[in-house]
C-alpha cells in the first residue's frame, strides 16, 4: 500500500537515491537533510514512515524519533546509522525506532524494510470498519460510543465528525469546516483549523485504535477514515 515516507538524511546524494527508490515502489517519498526541516513540515501529520539517519547536523536523528514518537503514536521510525552494537541499537530503541538498519544501507534494501514495516504496522493497528463493535456520535450529548468505551468530545468537534459522516463520500472541503464552525471565535482561518483537525484525529486514533481515522486530501480537505454512525 503507498504511503508518505520522510526521509531525514544530510547527504544530499544519498538523500536523493534512497527518495528515489522509494518513489519507484510506489510511496510519496519526501526528502528533508535536517531534524529542524521536519518540524517545520506543514504535512508531517499524514507521514506513514519516517526514516531517520542518527548522525544529522544540529538535532540528531535519536532525538527527532524522541520528539515525534509522542506526536504521532503510529508513525513508523526506522533508524539508518553506522552505529551497530547492541547498546546503540537499545538506544535507538528506546528512542522509539521501530526498525534498525545499518549503514552503508542499498536502495533496495531500505524499500523492503520499509514495506516489511508498513505491513507490520497494518496487522498491529485495530480496523474499526467491519468491526462487530458500532461506533456511534450523539448530536445531543456530543459523546462517541465504541463497544463499552465511550468518549466526550467538544461540540465543535462533534460537529465536524457529524459534517463528514453525513458527507457524499464522507468527504468535505475546507471551507466547508471553516463555514460549519463559524462561530468558533477559535477557529478563524485555515492554519487554525489544520491545528483543530490535527488534535482531534490524534483523539480519535488512541480511542478507536485508528491509524487515519480522519483522512487529509491535499488542497482540497478531509475524509472520515471508519464508519461512524450518527444518532
Amino acid at each position: 500500500m503507498p504511503c508518505q515516507v520522510l526521509v531525514v538524511e544530510d547527504s544530499q546524494a544519498l538523500n536523493d537515491l534512497l527518495c528515489s527508490a522509494l518513489r519507484e515502489a510506489g510511496h510519496n517519498a519526501i526528502g528533508f537533510l535536517d531534524a529542524e526541516s521536519v518540524i517545520e513540515y506543514v504535512n508531517l501529520k499524514d507521514t506513514d514512515i519516517a526514516v531517520l539517519d542518527i548522525q544529522l547536523p544540529g538535532e540528531s536523528g535519536l532525538q527527532l524519533a524522541q520528539r515525534l514518537r509522542p506526536l504521532m503514536p503510529n508513525l513508523g521510525i526506522l533508524m539508518l546509522t553506522t552505529r551497530t552494537t547492541n547498546l546503540n541499537r537499545i538506544e535507538g530503541y528506546d528512542a522509539g525506532a521501530d526498525y534498525y538498519l545499518p549503514k552503508p544501507v542499498s536502495p533496495q534494501e531500505l524499500v523492503g524494510a520499509v514495506n516489511s514495516l508498513i505491513r507490520r504496522k497494518q496487522q498491529t493497528v485495530q480496523t474499526v470498519t467491519g468491526s462487530a463493535n458500532r461506533c456511534t456520535l450523539s448530536k445531543t450529548t456530543s459523546v462517541l460510543e465504541y463497544g463499552e468505551a465511550a468518549l466526550k468530545l467538544s461540540d465543535s468537534d462533534a460537529a465536524i465528525l457529524v459534517s463528514l459522516a453525513s458527507a457524499p463520500n464522507r468527504q468535505i472541503e475546507h471551507w466547508q469546516i471553516i463555514d460549519l464552525l463559524s462561530s468558533d471565535t477559535e477557529l478563524v482561518n485555515r492554519s487554525a483549523l489544520d491545528v483543530r483537525i490535527y488534535r482531534l484525529r490524534a483523539k480519535l486514533s488512541e480511542f478507536l485504535g485508528v491509524k487515519h481515522p480522519i483522512v487529509s486530501i491535499r488542497g482540497i480537505g478531509y475524509r472520515l477514515g471508519f464508519d461512524l454512525e450518527v444518532v
